[in-house]
C-alpha cells in the first residue's frame, strides 16, 4: 500500500454472491479485489499489491486452509493478514485455521460491522508493520552504506547483525553469519579463550577495559584479517545487559605495511651504523698511514743530501701521497653531510667566516701565484651551521685550483632581500652550458688538463647548501673569461 492510496482488500471465495456482499460493505473504504478460487486467489496475491485478504475456506480447486499455508510459508506474503471466511462452526475447523497460519476468523453469514472492525484493525496492524520494516530497512541501509564493520552480538556469543561491509570482510552472506557464535564460527583458535573472556567481561560491565581492542578474524578462504574493534554493551530498559555491539576496521594492509616501514627503519639504522663505520675506518685506519707518510717524505726532503732521482721519487710520493689524503679527507666529509639530515642554524656573520676561509688557502694562494680579492666590507649575519666554512673552502680552493698562475679569484656577496648571494669567480678554464649542472654531482669531474680532483668536493658543497634550505649554481664570469660559482644563504 502506498501513501494517499486505499488499502487493497483480496476476497477469495467461489460464490459470487458472497463476493459481490462483501464487496459492497467494503468499496466505500477499500479497493476491492476478487477472485473465484484459491487457484486465482493465489495469482492475485502475485500480481496486486494486496493488504489484506478475506478467505473462504471451502473451495472446489484449493482449499482456504492451502491458500493460507501456501501465502504464511511465502517471505514475500508472510505479513499479509489473512481472515477465514466460513461457515462451519466446529472447533476443528478453527484450529486448522490456526496452524494453516491465519489471523482471524469471521462466520457467514458475514456481519457487516464485525467484517468493517476485523479489517481496520487487520489493516492498521499491517500499516504498523510496514512502518517498522520500512525503518528497519533504512537504518539497514545505513550500516550497509557504513564504512566500518557493524556486529551485534546476543549475550550467548551468537551475531543477531551484521552489516554489509562485515559480510565483505568475511566473504560470507548474511544468512551463513546471522545466528553463528561469533567466536566459535569467525576467530582463529588460538584467540578463543581471550576474546571469550573479553566478551564476558563486557557483559559485566567492564567496558572501560575492553572498550578498544584489536583481534584477528578468519574470513571464507581462511585468510586471517586484522580488525580493530570499538565495543559498546547493549542493555534493556531496566539496564540489564543484552549483548555487545561493536564497530571494526580492517587495519589488515595497514599493519603490514607499518611492519614493513619498521623493518626498513630497523635496516637503515643498520645501514647508517655501518656508514659511521665506514667514516671512521676512512678518517682513522685510512688518514693515520697516510699521514705518516706524510711526516716522513717531509722530513726527508728537508734533510736534502740525496740523489736527484731520490728526490724526484720522493717527491712523486708526496704529490700521490697529498691527494690520497685530499681524497680520504673529501671522501669522510662527504660521508657525514650525507648523513646528516638537518642542521642546528644560528647567527653568523659571512665576513669572518670568509676571513678564516682565506687564512686557510693562503699557502694555496702563494703556491700557484693567485691574487685573491676580497669584495667584502662590513658585517653580513647569516643563519648556518659551523659547517658552511667548509662550503667557501671548496668553493675558494677550486677556482685557485683550476685558475693559471698570476690571474686574479674574488670573492663578494649581495644583497638580495631575505638572504645573501656570495660569489667565487676565477679566470679559468670556464665550464661548457651544458656541463654546469654536472659540475654538482658526485665523482662527476670535466676535463681540465693535467688538474685532478676527487669529484667530491663541489657535491659538499651542494649538499651543505641543501641542508641551509639555500641554493647553489654556477654561471659564466660576467667580466671575461673563467666562472661564478654562488650560493644563496637566509638573513637572521
Amino acid at each position: 500500500m502506498n501513501g494517499g492510496t486505499l488499502p487493497k482488500i483480496l476476497i477469495v471465495d467461489d460464490e459470487p454472491l458472497n463476493v459481490e456482499l462483501m464487496e459492497v460493505y467494503l468499496s466505500g473504504d477499500y479497493d476491492v479485489v476478487c477472485a473465484y478460487g484459491g487457484a486465482e486467489g493465489l495469482e492475485k496475491v502475485k500480481t496486486e499489491d494486496i493488504d489484506l485478504v478475506l478467505l473462504d475456506v471451502m473451495m472446489p480447486d484449493v482449499s482456504g486452509f492451502d491458500v493460507c499455508k501456501a501465502l504464511k510459508s511465502d517471505p514475500l506474503y508472510q505479513f499479509i493478514p489473512v481472515v477465514m471466511v466460513t461457515a462451519l462452526s466446529g472447533k476443528d475447523d478453527k484450529i486448522m485455521s490456526i496452524e494453516a497460519g491465519a489471523d482471524d476468523f469471521l462466520s457467514k453469514p458475514v456481519d457487516r460491522l464485525e467484517l468493517e472492525t476485523r479489517v481496520k484493525s487487520l489493516i492498521k496492524i499491517k500499516q504498523l508493520h510496514n512502518s517498522l520494516v520500512a525503518e528497519r530497512d533504512q537504518a539497514q541501509n545505513y550500516l550497509d552504506v557504513a564504512g566500518a564493520i557493524l556486529l551485534a552480538l546476543d549475550n550467548d556469543q551468537n551475531v543477531t547483525l551484521v552489516n554489509r561491509k562485515g559480510c565483505e570482510v568475511l566473504g560470507r552472506n548474511e544468512v551463513d553469519i546471522i545466528g553463528k557464535n561469533w567466536f566459535d564460527s569467525f576467530l582463529p583458535e588460538k584467540d578463543l579463550e581471550s576474546t571469550k573472556t573479553m566478551f564476558s567481561s563486557i557483559l559485566k560491565g567492564d567496558l572501560g577495559t575492553f572498550e578498544y581492542c584489536e583481534n584477528p578474524i578468519i574470513t571464507a578462504d581462511g585468510e586471517e584479517r586484522l580488525i580493530s574493534w570499538h565495543n559498546s554493551l547493549l542493555t534493556d530498559k531496566n539496564g540489564n545487559p543484552t549483548g555487545v555491539l561493536t564497530s571494526g576496521e580492517d587495519i589488515t594492509e595497514r599493519t603490514r605495511t607499518e611492519i614493513a616501514l619498521k623493518e626498513y627503519a630497523e635496516e637503515l639504522e643498520h645501514s647508517n651504523e655501518l656508514k659511521d663505520l665506514f667514516i671512521d675506518i676512512i678518517r682513522h685506519d685510512l688518514m693515520n698511514p697516510a699521514g705518516a707518510v706524510k711526516g716522513f717524505t717531509d722530513v726527508l726532503i728537508k734533510r736534502g743530501k740525496l740523489q736527484e732521482d731520490d728526490l724526484r721519487m720522493l717527491q712523486s710520493i708526496k704529490r700521490t701521497n697529498d691527494k690520497l689524503i685530499t681524497m680520504i679527507s673529501s671522501a669522510a666529509t662527504f660521508a657525514k653531510v650525507e648523513s646528516v639530515s638537518e642542521v642546528r642554524l644560528k647567527p653568523m656573520d659571512l665576513a669572518e667566516v670568509l676571513g678564516n676561509v682565506v687564512q686557510t688557502l693562503e699557502p694555496q694562494l702563494e703556491e700557484n701565484s693567485i691574487e685573491l680579492k676580497m669584495e667584502v666590507d662590513g658585517s653580513f649575519s647569516v643563519l648556518a651551521d659551523p659547517m658552511i666554512e667548509q662550503v667557501f673552502v671548496n668553493l675558494v680552493s677550486n677556482a685557485i685550483k683550476y685558475s693559471p698562475q698570476g690571474t686574479l679569484v674574488s670573492v663578494g656577496i649581495d644583497d638580495l632581500g631575505n638572504e645573501w648571494k656570495v660569489r667565487v669567480i676565477d679566470q679559468g678554464f670556464g665550464i661548457l652550458d651544458e656541463d654546469k649542472e654536472l659540475v654538482f654531482e658526485r665523482f662527476k669531474r670535466l676535463d681540465k688538463g693535467n688538474i685532478k680532483g676527487t669529484g667530491l668536493g663541489l657535491a659538499i658543497v651542494k649538499r651543505i647548501v641543501e641542508l641551509h634550505e639555500g641554493k647553489v649554481g654556477v654561471a659564466d664570469n660576467p667580466e671575461g673569461q673563467g666562472s661564478m660559482f654562488w650560493v644563496t644563504l637566509k638573513k637572521p
